[in-house]
């Protein structure tokens, strides 16, 4: 019983600590990297207006269906994507040849987790298709942004 009573204190402190250390490291990443992620941002930003406004364009005024926009609508943010953040966010002087198999691999895997949480947003939990293609975004762009400074273009 004691065990229990003690475990129950100890483990919201444990919890506590893990958040504090974890706060601290994103704190510590964006003032480390503040330039690099409102570059990102700029360029997510106007990749994502071109992203949704082709979805739009497909799914409402050209009646594809929706993960098929989807899949398009990335593709086309994606190349975008690519040819500005290499030169201008992460200033790669990398071989073009060798990032972009890279870089298709990381936009590659970040279409499956965008398609996948569009579809299980629509189909499972009946999400109107735009606000699931949100949620989709949010989470892709973390995924794209560590995949690409860690991956594609290689930045410590």
């Amino acid at each position: 019983m004691i065990y229990f009573v003690q475990s129950f204190i100890n483990e919201p402190i444990k919890l506590f600590r893990l958040t504090e250390k974890t706060m601290r490291f994103l704190f510590n990443f964006v003032r480390n990297n503040k330039i690099t992620l409102l570059k990102y941002g700029t360029i997510g930003a106007t990749s994502a207006v071109i992203d949704f406004s082709l979805y739009i364009t497909f799914t409402r005024f050209v009646g594809l269906y929706y993960i098929f926009a989807a899949t398009l609508s990335f593709i086309f943010a994606a190349i975008y994507n690519f040819s500005f953040n290499r030169k201008w966010t992460f200033q790669s002087n990398g071989k073009k040849r060798k990032q972009l198999p890279v870089f298709l691999l990381v936009a590659g895997t970040g279409l499956l987790l965008n398609n996948g949480i569009i579809a299980v947003g629509v189909e499972v939990f009946a999400l109107w298709d735009i606000l699931a293609k949100i949620i989709a975004a949010g989470i892709v762009t973390l995924w794209n942004f560590f995949g690409n400074k860690y991956i594609t273009f290689k930045i410590k």
